[in-house]
């Protein structure tokens, strides 16, 4: 059975698991199935996956990655500033399977952020810890590289019997 587990909604960041390291990474999640893995590190470089995600079983994740951005952060570092490579992710399809497991709540004054660890390194690292529950397609530093298409919508009932 396929389904998105909804626990995995959001931005998760590798920050808190970093001490002392000069990269850091992000992995975020869509509602809609689509979701993104960031790699940057303090010279400047900065990555992005692009992927459409599911879970084919309880604590089982799969990333099929679709597009690739990557090049330099700029002085603010929200974004690029410079591009180096804008395409379709090679080589097709390239699907990741990790097994993952979450921990903590991240409620509550003093408790654990809630934490994501997996057993496949994604961008370099293997253990997240949640950021934010809600994230679109607008919290993606390459999606004014690569604008995302709009989600796919659902077609209309189809019409059946008399005068149909």
């Amino acid at each position: 059975m396929t389904f998105l587990d909804d626990r995995l909604l959001g931005i998760w960041h590798s920050a808190p698991f970093d001490v002392g390291a000069m990269e850091t990474s992000e992995l975020v999640f869509l509602a809609d199935g689509r979701g993104w893995s960031r790699f940057e590190s303090i010279s400047t470089v900065l990555a992005v996956d692009r992927f459409r995600w599911h879970c084919p079983g309880p604590g089982r994740l799969a990333l099929r990655y679709t597009w690739q951005v990557s090049g330099r952060w700029g002085p603010g570092g929200e974004g690029f500033a410079e591009v180096e490579h804008n395409a379709p992710y090679e080589p097709q399809p390239s699907v990741q399977l990790t097994k993952y497991r979450l921990a903590g709540t991240g409620t509550g004054p003093g408790s654990a952020p809630a934490a994501l660890h997996l057993d496949e390194a994604i961008a370099f690292t293997r253990c997240f810890a949640r950021v934010r529950r809600t994230a679109t397609p607008s919290d993606d530093p390459s999606a004014a590289v690569a604008p995302y298409r709009p989600a796919p919508r659902p077609a209309p009932p189809r019409r059946t019997g008399p005068g149909a």
